[in-house]
Protein backbone atom coordinates (compact mmCIF):
# COMPACT_ATOMS: atom_id res chain seq x y z
CA UNK A 1 0.00 0.00 0.00
CA UNK A 2 1.62 3.26 -0.74
CA UNK A 3 0.85 6.43 1.75
CA UNK A 4 1.47 9.35 0.88
CA UNK A 5 1.72 12.51 4.00
CA UNK A 6 -0.50 15.70 3.60
CA UNK A 7 0.96 18.83 4.99
CA UNK A 8 -1.08 21.76 4.84
CA UNK A 9 0.54 24.65 2.95
CA UNK A 10 -0.01 28.49 3.31
CA UNK A 11 1.21 29.69 -0.15
CA UNK A 12 1.87 33.36 -1.06
CA UNK A 13 -0.89 34.86 -3.52
CA UNK A 14 1.37 34.73 -6.44
CA UNK A 15 2.38 31.27 -5.40
CA UNK A 16 -0.90 30.04 -5.31
CA UNK A 17 -2.17 31.74 -8.94
CA UNK A 18 1.16 29.72 -10.12
CA UNK A 19 0.17 26.56 -8.66
CA UNK A 20 -3.89 26.86 -9.90
CA UNK A 21 -2.08 27.84 -13.46
CA UNK A 22 -0.09 24.84 -13.31
CA UNK A 23 -3.01 22.68 -12.14
CA UNK A 24 -5.14 24.09 -15.23
CA UNK A 25 -2.53 23.10 -17.85
CA UNK A 26 -2.12 19.54 -16.50
CA UNK A 27 -5.80 19.31 -16.68
CA UNK A 28 -5.42 20.71 -19.78
CA UNK A 29 -3.06 18.46 -21.08
CA UNK A 30 -4.89 15.36 -19.17
CA UNK A 31 -8.28 16.58 -21.36
CA UNK A 32 -5.87 16.05 -24.97
CA UNK A 33 -4.77 12.81 -23.60
CA UNK A 34 -8.11 11.11 -23.36
CA UNK A 35 -9.64 13.27 -26.73
CA UNK A 36 -6.81 11.87 -28.21
CA UNK A 37 -7.59 7.87 -27.03
CA UNK A 38 -10.87 8.41 -27.85
CA UNK A 39 -10.88 9.77 -31.31
CA UNK A 40 -7.96 7.32 -32.12
CA UNK A 41 -9.29 4.10 -34.71
CA UNK A 42 -10.87 1.06 -32.20
CA UNK A 43 -8.34 -0.73 -33.21
CA UNK A 44 -5.05 1.24 -32.79
CA UNK A 45 -5.83 2.96 -29.52
CA UNK A 46 -2.46 4.76 -27.98
CA UNK A 47 -0.45 3.36 -25.27
CA UNK A 48 1.18 5.61 -23.08
CA UNK A 49 4.03 5.06 -24.71
CA UNK A 50 2.69 6.00 -27.81
CA UNK A 51 1.09 9.37 -26.26
CA UNK A 52 4.76 10.16 -24.32
CA UNK A 53 6.09 9.68 -27.40
CA UNK A 54 3.57 12.73 -28.70
CA UNK A 55 4.05 15.15 -26.13
CA UNK A 56 7.10 16.94 -28.17
CA UNK A 57 4.52 17.66 -31.07
CA UNK A 58 2.14 18.64 -28.83
CA UNK A 59 4.40 21.17 -26.62
CA UNK A 60 5.06 22.39 -30.31
CA UNK A 61 1.58 22.69 -31.38
CA UNK A 62 0.73 24.17 -28.12
CA UNK A 63 3.14 26.36 -25.98
CA UNK A 64 1.11 26.13 -22.91
CA UNK A 65 1.87 22.07 -22.44
CA UNK A 66 5.55 23.56 -23.10
CA UNK A 67 5.10 24.93 -19.67
CA UNK A 68 5.33 21.73 -17.72
CA UNK A 69 8.61 19.75 -17.26
CA UNK A 70 8.69 16.81 -19.06
CA UNK A 71 8.61 14.38 -16.61
CA UNK A 72 5.27 15.92 -14.68
CA UNK A 73 3.82 15.74 -18.67
CA UNK A 74 4.75 12.28 -18.69
CA UNK A 75 3.08 11.43 -15.20
CA UNK A 76 -0.10 12.87 -16.28
CA UNK A 77 -0.11 10.69 -19.24
CA UNK A 78 0.64 7.77 -16.91
CA UNK A 79 -2.33 8.79 -14.70
CA UNK A 80 -4.51 8.96 -17.75
CA UNK A 81 -4.01 5.27 -18.46
CA UNK A 82 -4.36 3.62 -15.07
CA UNK A 83 -7.43 5.12 -14.77
CA UNK A 84 -8.54 3.70 -18.23
CA UNK A 85 -6.65 0.14 -16.70
CA UNK A 86 -8.08 1.05 -13.10
CA UNK A 87 -11.73 1.67 -14.95
CA UNK A 88 -11.75 -1.46 -16.84
CA UNK A 89 -10.96 -3.88 -14.00
CA UNK A 90 -13.94 -2.30 -12.13
CA UNK A 91 -16.09 -2.92 -15.38
CA UNK A 92 -14.85 -6.50 -15.43
CA UNK A 93 -15.96 -6.59 -11.48
CA UNK A 94 -19.06 -5.58 -12.18
CA UNK A 95 -19.87 -7.76 -15.14
CA UNK A 96 -18.59 -11.16 -13.20
CA UNK A 97 -20.83 -10.15 -10.65
CA UNK A 98 -23.94 -9.46 -11.95
CA UNK A 99 -22.85 -12.92 -14.15
CA UNK A 100 -23.35 -14.38 -11.27
CA UNK A 101 -26.09 -13.36 -9.84
CA UNK A 102 -28.07 -14.13 -13.11
CA UNK A 103 -26.92 -17.70 -12.83
CA UNK A 104 -27.91 -18.02 -9.11
CA UNK A 105 -31.63 -16.25 -10.30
Amino acid sequence: MEYSHRYRAYPTQEVAERLEHHLDVHRQLYNHVRWNYENSPEDDKPSEYDQNNKLPEWKRKWPVFGELYSKAAQATVARFHRNLSNLRKKRERVHRWSAQTAIAR
